[in-house]
């Protein structure tokens, strides 16, 4: 596979490490020449031990276009669909885009989602990295057949204090000086742990629940800078089974807290992410017998394999990507409940020249 990673970030140093563990051929773009030597002297050996001199660092003038299998746009969310639609025109084969999709205005979703229209043939995903992963792929296991009966109702909880997400972005003074403490831009803890919005929706629908049909949001704003963020994000979501289940998301609790809870008629499924020094953890918890535990060893860069893994599966047509947990039809799902907490603004149903496969998702 030959593939190009727009952004030298933190998300773009993952990306490329976790190719290049996949064998493939790397090249990373970037505008600003002193991230692109950021990435290769100082984030990149930090984290994976020496730098890897096969990857290729580009300026956005000088880096090459088309002739890439994938495509992987890991700049901040707010310019994110303007970037995407340029690379849609190297028509690569699979568009991956980091989360959230965009900023929770919606601004150019609407437009890239009609360029989608025009390459039929192109698999687009959102990087929800957690739903692709081994322990949670083993919970929906255990959903599908059965472990718990019925399932009632879903909890996910995504808590991080800002130390954790500032500690992967050691280059910043602080929040205020990007993205991340700026709600409009895509920031705060409903565009930074959005992942458990993803990942709630992921479940209910594998546990036949549905799809969320209404949500009720609730969110506490802070200030930093110029800027504005939500530190806590509450929601409540009624499913089209009519079941209630809650997400919450915030960026005040330490140590992290991320967890799913399913709890079904003959009794719940945990989820604990990094619940156990060596990684995730799945618990059986029946309402007669002795409870269960499963240990999923990982580390983060493991998260990034995985979903490279299953990029790898679509592109090879191992997996279908309407049954890919990270489609973009769900990643434009998301947004659309973020865009409904934050402005109250609500997509609709179908847009013309959208594929069936995504604007199915806009509701």
């Amino acid at each position: 596979m030959n593939v190009k990673i727009i952004g030298a970030g933190s998300i773009g140093n993952h990306l490329a490490q976790a190719a290049r563990r996949m064998g493939w051929s790397v090249t990373v773009v970037d505008r600003d020449p002193q991230a692109l030597a950021g990435m290769r002297e100082q984030i990149y050996p930090a984290r994976y031990g020496t730098w890897d001199q096969s990857i290729r660092l580009a300026t956005t003038a000088e880096a090459p276009r088309g002739g890439f299998d994938i495509i992987c746009v890991g700049t901040p969310p707010d310019v994110r669909m303007e970037v995407a639609r340029e690379a849609l025109a190297e028509r690569p084969r699979l568009l991956q885009l980091e989360k959230p999709l965009c900023a929770p205005t919606l601004e150019g979703l609407e437009g890239f989602l009609a360029d989608c229209g025009a390459y039929p043939e192109l698999l687009a995903v959102v990087g929800y990295d957690h739903a692709v992963g081994a322990s949670v792929t083993e919970l929906v296991s255990l959903l599908e057949t059965g472990a718990i009966g019925a399932v009632q109702s879903l909890d996910v909880e995504f808590r991080e204090h800002w130390e954790g997400i500032m500690a992967a972005h050691p280059w910043l003074g602080g929040v205020e000086e990007s993205y991340l403490g700026d709600w409009r831009r895509g920031g705060g803890a409903g565009g930074e742990h959005s992942h458990a919005l993803h990942l709630w929706r992921f479940l209910a629908l594998r546990a036949g629940l549905g799809e969320w049909k209404s949500l009720s949001a609730a969110l506490q704003m802070q200030r930093a800078g110029g800027g504005e963020y939500d530190a806590v994000a509450a929601f409540t979501l009624v499913t089209a089974e009519g079941r209630i289940g809650r997400v919450i998301q915030d960026l005040i609790t330490t140590p992290p807290r991320k967890i799913a809870r399913v709890h079904g008629e003959e009794g719940t499924l945990e989820w604990i992410c990094g619940g156990h020094p060596q990684g995730d953890l799945v618990r059986i918890l029946p309402r007669r017998g002795d409870p269960v535990e499963r240990l999923f060893a990982r580390s983060r860069p493991d998260d990034f394999h995985r979903e490279m893994l299953h990029l790898d599966d679509l592109l090879n047509g191992r997996v279908a990507l309407e049954n890919s947990p990270i489609s973009l039809a769900s990643g434009v799902a998301v947004m659309a409940a973020l865009a409904a907490a934050y402005t109250g603004r609500h997509l609709p149903v179908a847009i013309a020249g959208i594929p069936a496969r995504v604007s199915g998702a806009l509701r």
